[in-house]
């Protein structure tokens, strides 16, 4: 272990043994606003600071600790300092183990103005609690053993949840859901192991050995099967978390910017006559059908001398590469240019809706003909001044999304961390099937096998490096 590796767990360990506090609700004002405590200090700080308005007469109450675990007593919280007092509250004093991080907890509920709970924060951190990191009342539930870590990642996917499905799968995988997945097939690959280690072991006792073809079998039925399904799934669905990456493309003034004022119902994009006003990426997250969209404006694609321009052009192209669905924007009754025909080579793997717009300044319509890179995408008509042809567009875009996730009923959706995870035991294990195949040692076959054990260990925190915690937990926000 590295020095700095060493250091990291010492901070961590030393981390479960302070008393941490945080805002527990959003920013603003609102009804209630609560602010948590968790540590070995939670209880002598809320007994200092908080005064009940009528002492409780319960005969199985001590003098010691007057009040009962899990339940709320109405008052007034005191300022540390002058002992005077800040806010009428309620207070629940939740006693180890049976609290989120299975340390002593508190929670105050008082008023949800800013002031107000700046003002309880204040007197519990000079009461002597410090204040929490970004996500360390998950990251102590976790390093204190109530939870793994795709339950604690799925606890950020829950919050984070854009729509119904994805908070579903991720409330799946608070349950535990990913973890059992992964523990069953990790669980196969050390009985494995132990069969294949026994008989390096002990070759005198083990009267028969492997027999290497059923062992193949084996793994790519009970393993590699499972492990390629999990990885399909993010591939397939990533966008329940991420939303359905869509770009809006064309050549400079076909009407993208108007298009994404439309669609974000938003005045996003700034729309004039001038052709190339657009030069960044302007992004906006709208709903479709209940499932999340990040729906993107792009600089208009042609040749340019402009180094800003080209800079705006440049990200656009790199964005279509990473876009599920790419709306490429036409004028309508007007013949493909030479850049729209290049642009048309770009995206003719893509998912592709063509958008002809402008057909106000149409008499009548005409018929135009496609390059066959873009024959066989579906195609509508409208006019985004006028708000004329959007309903149509708008079903189009909802039949793609309702193809895209048609049978999906998964619960088991692994984030990128758990997918790199995956194809690094996938590449263990197709090594390991090589090797079966061509006879190699057993005590080879033993060091891909151990391989793959590991990498499906960090999924759900064996051995995961300290860094890898870090920055899992960095994305919470402070209070969770």
């Amino acid at each position: 272990m590295t020095q700095d590796k060493s250091k990291k767990l010492k901070e961590d360990k030393t981390m479960i043994f302070s008393t941490i506090a945080a805002i527990a609700t959003p920013a603003g004002r609102g009804g209630i606003g609560i602010v948590r405590i968790s540590g070995p200090q939670s209880f002598s700080i809320g007994l200092n600071l908080f005064k009940p308005h009528r002492k409780s007469n319960e005969s199985t109450l001590c003098l010691r600790f007057p009040y009962k675990t899990h339940r709320f007593y109405f008052g007034h919280f005191h300022d540390y300092h002058q002992n005077t007092p800040i806010d009428e509250v309620l207070i629940v004093f939740m006693k180890t183990p049976l609290t989120y991080t299975r340390e002593d907890v508190v929670e105050i509920h008082g008023h949800g103005g800013y002031q107000a709970l700046k003002s309880i924060l204040k007197a519990v951190l000079d009461a002597g609690a410090v204040l929490a990191e970004p996500g360390e009342f998950t990251k102590r539930a976790y390093l204190n053993g109530r939870i793994d870590l795709t339950q604690a990642e799925a606890v950020i996917n829950l919050i984070n949840a854009r729509s119904n499905l994805s908070r579903e799968i991720a409330f799946s995988q608070i349950t535990g859901s990913l973890r059992k997945c992964i523990l069953d097939i990790r669980k196969l690959l050390i009985d494995m192991m132990t069969r294949i280690q026994a008989e390096i072991d002990f070759p005198d006792e083990i009267p028969v050995s492997i027999n290497r073809d059923m062992l193949f079998s084996e793994i790519h039925n009970r393993v590699v099967t499972p492990i390629q399904n999990l990885i399909k799934n993010h591939d397939q669905y990533y966008f329940l978390n991420e939303g359905i990456q869509t770009v809006i493309i064309g050549a400079p003034n076909v009407g993208k910017s108007s298009l994404m004022n439309c669609l974000s119902r938003k005045e996003k994009s700034i729309v004039t006559s001038y052709p190339g006003t657009t030069r960044d990426l302007i992004e906006e997250h709208v709903q479709f059908i209940g499932f999340p969209m990040v729906l993107t404006d792009t600089a208009g694609l042609h040749d340019s001398k402009d180094p800003v321009e080209i800079l705006g052009i440049d990200k656009a192209l790199a964005k279509i590469q990473k876009a599920d669905l790419v709306l490429f924007v036409l004028q309508a009754g007007h013949p493909l240019t030479e850049n729209e025909l290049r642009i048309s080579k770009l995206i003719m793997n893509k998912h592709v809706i063509l958008v002809f717009n402008k057909i106000d300044l149409l008499a009548e319509y005409r018929e135009i003909d496609l390059p066959e890179t873009l024959t066989g995408f579906k195609s509508v008509f409208i006019s985004a001044l006028k708000n004329t042809g959007m309903d149509s567009l708008k079903t189009i875009i909802e039949n793609v999304i309702s193809q895209k996730i048609e049978g999906f009923h998964d619960s088991l959706l692994p984030n990128i961390r758990h997918k790199n995870l995956l194809e690094k035991s996938m590449a263990s294990l197709l090594r390991l099937s090589e090797g079966l195949l061509s006879g190699i040692s057993t005590d080879l076959l033993v060091l891909d096998l151990n391989d793959a054990i590991i990498q499906l260990g960090q999924i759900f925190g064996e051995n995961t490096p300290p860094d890898i915690l870090d920055q899992i937990f960095k994305d919470f926000c402070i209070g969770k």
